[in-house]
């Protein structure tokens, strides 16, 4: 045991309706030391997580802070004493200014009389926190009006910075749970800024899906595994293909995107679009055929995910068509996409994906298939139970019930879900955006192999993704968005995949064409 340590945990267990999620775990984080947590989705990290501040309580074991017992029953009183939180779904209110998100829950230490708030001195501390973080935004705007990267980059100053100026903790802990999953790389390197900056005085725990920004970040390792830890490493012991077999019990395969599996895009068009112009795109024209994946990358906001909601008429198109195996050229519209047996998988899937207080059965039948339906309008529950069963059963969704509400699931098993709504209706077109955003390697290299099981079935698949090598990786096509325009379409057959270095190329304005870039 570390004597020195900041935070000790003491053989830490927890249940959920008789399932053990946490067993007997040890772990000890020093100060100025980087953690890094990794693990399977479900393997017990969101949990213990919440354990050290105060949300869920333990069935058993001990928690020291600087050797003092250390027993939060609510975050607000983890915070106060040290201990923040930057969680895995943005947990911002979108309709409040910056500066009172950054402040929220702290509103007292600003108020005269309980009742006058000094407003101005609250906007001239989080404006001087955010300026020393090197944002660069205005913290009297509404949240909305940031990108979900620059959202991100303020649940972090918040869990960092507030601690520190405003609660005057001189040695935090901080829990950065992924953090930079929806980060672009301007914010990335932000954030590494401002860990590196901060190891001086705070201590951290950093849980990431990326094993390599683990091991660049991370000072030791632990790895969890149906919680409990079988691994703790200092950084240079270990490589990516040693925490992949420790998470999950086996060697990454070579072939991690089955592209061996690939398609192509000689069959049939399953969807066109010409012309197609809503927010954040214009004149986009493609097209994409039966049993393809035709990757869409692009900068955060080139306007990628805009034109995957626009294509099925999630959003209003204000000009162009779309048609569906040759039939008519229509405007996009939702229902019409659905009765085509058009499917939608959402990037922020606590927003627009699930509704995490329903139960699995009705997250995944709530797309609105007749199929649990009865002529006489009674609702089939026993059959609704049984697919539900079964898409547990081959999606290896970790600890989940039919009945079990979505929320009690890990990120990773809750997307999970959302992929299951479409596999049990006659789907023939996916949209999927950043579908495995905060999923672990195991868990995506499932998603991987379901997405080209669906494609040799012949289901076309429009795959948005930030994730160069999963855009690369697994599309048999790649569109690049700029500024909201698809300026090219590159083949990325097995044999002739683009590199990272050519796409981000691409993706960056002015840019040559790529047969120019490989040419030269």
């Amino acid at each position: 045991m570390l004597h020195t340590a900041r935070l000790e945990i003491q053989d830490i267990s927890k249940s959920f309706e008789g399932a053990k999620v946490l067993d007997a775990v040890d772990l000890q984080i020093g100060p100025g030391q980087v953690l890094g947590l990794i693990g399977e989705n479900g393997a017990g990290k969101s949990t213990l997580l919440n354990i050290l501040t105060g949300i869920v309580q333990p069935d058993r074991g001990t928690l020291l802070l600087d050797a003092n017992p250390f027993n939060p029953t609510s975050y607000a009183e983890a915070a106060r004493q040290g201990v923040s939180r930057v969680f895995q779904e943005q947990a911002l209110i979108p309709t409040l200014r910056v500066y009172e998100n950054l402040f929220l829950s702290h509103e007292a230490r600003f108020s005269r009389f309980r009742q006058i708030m000094r407003q101005r001195e609250m906007i001239d501390l989080a404006q001087g926190i955010v300026d020393n973080a090197g944002l660069g935004i205005d913290v009297r705007k509404p949240t909305s009006v940031y990108s979900f990267s620059k959202r991100q980059l303020l649940e972090i100053v918040r869990a960092c910075l507030v601690p520190v100026d405003l609660l005057g903790i001189a040695h935090p802990i901080i829990l950065l749970d992924e953090p930079t999953a929806s980060l672009d790389k301007a914010d990335e390197q932000i954030f590494f800024r401002l860990l590196e900056r901060l190891r001086a005085q705070a201590s951290f725990v950093f849980v990431s899906h990326r094993l390599s920004e683990v091991l660049e970040l991370s000072d030791a390792i632990v790895v969890l595994k149906d919680g409990r830890v079988v691994k703790r490493l200092e950084a240079g012991e270990a490589d990516e293909r040693l925490l992949h077999s420790l998470m999950v019990g086996r060697e990454q395969r070579s072939d991690y995107y089955h592209e061996a599996e690939q398609q192509g895009s000689q069959r049939p068009v399953v969807l066109e679009a010409r012309e197609l112009c809503g927010d954040g795109f214009s004149d986009v024209g493609l097209a994409v055929h039966e049993g393809e994946v035709l990757g869409i990358g692009g900068l955060l906001n080139s306007g990628k995910s805009e034109l995957g909601k626009g294509l099925m008429g999630i959003t209003p198109t204000r000009s162009g068509h779309v048609r569906m195996h040759g039939g008519d050229w229509l405007q996009p519209e939702i229902s019409a996409s659905l009765a085509a047996g058009c499917g939608y998988i959402p990037a922020e899937r606590l927003v627009e994906g699930i509704v995490a207080d329903f139960p699995v059965t009705w997250n995944m039948s709530m797309a609105g298939d007749d199929r649990f339906c009865s002529s006489l309008g009674i609702w089939k529950t026993k059959e609704e139970k049984n697919v539900a069963e079964r898409m547990i059963a081959e999606l290896k969704i970790r600890s989940a019930a039919p009945l079990l509400a979505c929320r009690k699931l890990s990120g990773g098993n809750q997307q999970k879900v959302v992929l299951a709504r479409w596999l049990c209706r006659d789907v023939r077109l996916l949209v999927l955006d950043n579908p495995t955003r905060g999923v672990d390697a195991g868990a995506k290299e499932e998603i991987y192999a379901t997405i080209r099981q669906l494609t040799a079935s012949g289901v076309a698949v429009i795959l948005i993704t930030d994730e160069l090598l999963e855009l690369i990786g697994m599309s048999d096509r790649i569109g690049i968005m700029q500024q909201g325009r698809l300026t090219t379409i590159v083949d990325a057959a097995p044999q002739s995949k683009p590199t990272e270095v050519e796409m981000i190329g691409l993706m960056l304005p002015g840019e040559q064409d790529l047969s120019e870039r490989r040419a030269a």
